[in-house]
This record gives C-alpha cells, structure tokens and sequence, in this order.
C-alpha cells in the first residue's frame, strides 16, 4: 500500500473512532458519590466514595470527574486526585481509566476541619477516544449533603460561673411520671396496676410485662447564641474564631441540657443554611443533641437582626419559668435591657460571655 493511501485510511479511521466516542462514549456509564456517614464532628475524618461503572463493551481510555464543593474538607493525598482551592471553594478533580464492563469504587479520607453544611450539588464527568478527536461531558446530579457538627468542650471547660450554673439545672426539673407518654415495656414488679400490663408484650415474651411510662419536666431552657461583634455591628461577623467558640460553647450547653432531659430551644440571630429563607432562628423544644448539633452546623454567620430585638419578641410572650442563657461577645446597652425584660417575668437569665483571643476580659 502506497503511503498517500496509507495515510488518508488513517485518517478515514480515526474520524470513524472520534464518531463512535462522540455519539457512544457516556452511554451505559453510570456515577455515584457518598459519604460513609451523614454526619461528623469537628477534626473527625469520614470516607467519601466515588463509584464509577461502565457498562457497555466501548472501553473509555481517559474520564475526567470534576466538582466543586466549600472549604473546610482536607482531602488527603492520592493519585489521580487533583485539588485546587479558591477563597470560598475548592476544585476537585479526579481521573479514570475504564475498560468494558468495569465498575471501579475510589475511597477518599476526608479531614472534616471546619464546622458547616457542605453540599455537593453536581459532577461533570468529560471522556474522549484516545486521541483527542472527540470530547463529551455529561452533568450528574447528586445532591450530596454532609453536616459537620461543632466540636464539644469538656464540660469542665465551660467557663466559671456557667457550668456550675449548668450543673444545677437537672436538679431544678420537676418530674412527673407522664401516663400519656410511653417509652416501652418492662418487666411486672410489686406495686405496679394491673392496668399498665401490656398484654401483647407478655404473650411474646412468656414474662409478664408492663408499660414504661416516660417522664416530663417543667424545667426549660433557651440558648440565646447572638453572632454580633459588638453592640454597633451591622451584618459581616469580622471575628469568626470568635463566634465560632461561641457555637461550641452552645452544642456543649445543648449536649449537656438535652442529655439531662432538659426542654432545650435555640434562639440565634444568625441564619440557617438550605433553609430558603433569611429569617433568624427560633426552634421548637429540641428532645436529640444530634438535632440541635445538626442546626448548629447549618448556622450561618450572616447576622439577620440585632440579639435584643429578638429577646424583646421572646419577653412579648409574657412566658415565664424558663433560663435563659446569652451566649455573647459582647452586654450593649440594648441587650442587657432586653435580658432585663425576661428576668421581669420570673425568668432566669445567665450570660456567658464568649473571650476575645487570648482569653482576655470583654
């Protein structure tokens, strides 16, 4: 064969390749992307899973997988791995070589260093035929979610005089055995009504059964967690580390409390992430820490309204019998007459004040 005709079969076949891949390279080929749990502390380490299945007889002699996802994850290192980072987000690309009918399944550690919600919403994934002819790119959804919960203090850690305060609510709780409230079944004892025995739980155990009656209690308490500064500032928080202390001075408070069997809400002037709406937050009693550590991840310091306007709304409800403790930078004027109001209506109010850097006196 001559060498012109050499060359124009080449070439014949090679636009025949770059077809083929154009039309067929991302058909049959399917991607998915978890994490190994839904939810981490602070400085824990989670896998995420990449999972990649081509499933056609077309082998695939280069993928490309890119998504963008927020700072505050560290990607450990790993071939085929690229990272590159912005102000706000980082890059995250990954490279693959599928032959037909491969499935491949990449695990990634991931340092968790930063309290949020992180989110990976899309990955595009780009092939081509060995030569660079032809390029398809295909969008997946994923919809991924990982919350990263504030890390916890010791309880000893808290600051004098809050967790002897903290220490003394348990033993405030009035409880009454609630007969409206189940929490499962025991065993028969001396004393107990013949009207508390469950029936079906005997049959199924051959022992005689009753129901366990949960417990309520009149003891509530609010965290107030106030994302301002100082008294004058408008909306940016421009002392991050600081607040960021004081979040995990709430998801220990909270921890704590709720662990006690203590009616726990959170009242912040700060906003929550994924919700759609800019409003501050106000929550109903809280019975889980990981739900109220979960609201505490999705906080975002982006300040809605001033701290005492949102405690003049509190003192409008005319409630008493509640604590109510101020987690803040800072006791302006506007705030400390706002606390005044709650402690007016028989309630209790305690203040704790998060330090500036190095410790120091506000």
């Amino acid at each position: 064969m001559s060498l012109p005709w050499f060359i124009a079969s080449t070439f014949v076949l090679l636009i025949l390749i770059s077809l083929v891949y154009d039309r067929n390279a991302l058909k049959k080929v399917s991607y998915t992307r978890y994490f190994s749990a839904k939810a981490v502390y602070a400085g824990e380490q989670v896998e995420m899973v990449e999972e990649i299945m081509n499933k056609k007889l077309l082998p695939l002699p280069w993928l490309r997988l890119e998504s963008s996802i927020a700072k505050g994850l560290e990607f450990g290192n790993q071939d085929n791995l690229g990272i590159s980072s912005g102000e706000i987000s980082q890059n995250h690309v990954s490279l693959f070589f599928l032959r037909s009918f491969r499935h491949i399944k990449r695990r990634h550690i991931v340092t968790c260093k930063e309290r949020g919600r992180f989110v990976l919403e899309t990955a595009t994934m780009t092939t081509g035929d060995l030569f660079g002819l032809s390029r398809s790119a295909k969008t997946f959804p994923l919809q991924l979610e990982l919350l990263v919960y504030p890390g916890l203090l010791r309880y000893n850690d808290l600051p004098l005089p809050v967790h002897s305060w903290l220490g003394e609510l348990p033993v405030k709780r009035w409880i009454v055995e609630d007969p409206f409230l189940t929490a499962g079944t025991r065993e028969y004892s001396a004393g107990d009504s013949l009207a508390a025995i469950n029936w079906k739980a005997t049959a199924r155990t051959g022992t005689m059964q009753v129901h366990q009656r949960d417990y309520t209690a009149d003891s509530r308490l609010v965290i107030c967690l106030n994302v301002e500064i100082s008294e004058s500032m408008w909306k940016t928080v421009t002392d991050v580390e600081r607040i960021e202390l004081g979040i995990r001075y709430a998801a220990t408070v909270a921890e704590y409390a709720i662990g006690h069997g203590i009616e726990t809400r959170l009242l912040s002037n700060g906003r929550l992430d994924g919700s759609g709406a800019r409003d501050s937050v106000d929550t109903w009693p809280i019975a889980h820490p990981e739900e109220f550590l979960g609201l505490l991840a999705r906080l975002n310091l982006d300040r809605t309204v001033p701290m005492s306007r949102l405690m003049e709304i509190e003192a409008d409800k005319g409630e008493g019998d509640t604590d109510y403790l101020i987690i803040t930078c800072h006791r302006g004027a506007e705030l400390q007459m706002a606390a005044s109001g709650l402690s007016f209506l028989g309630n209790g109010v305690e203040w704790l004040d998060v330090p500036a850097e190095g410790g120091g006196e506000l």
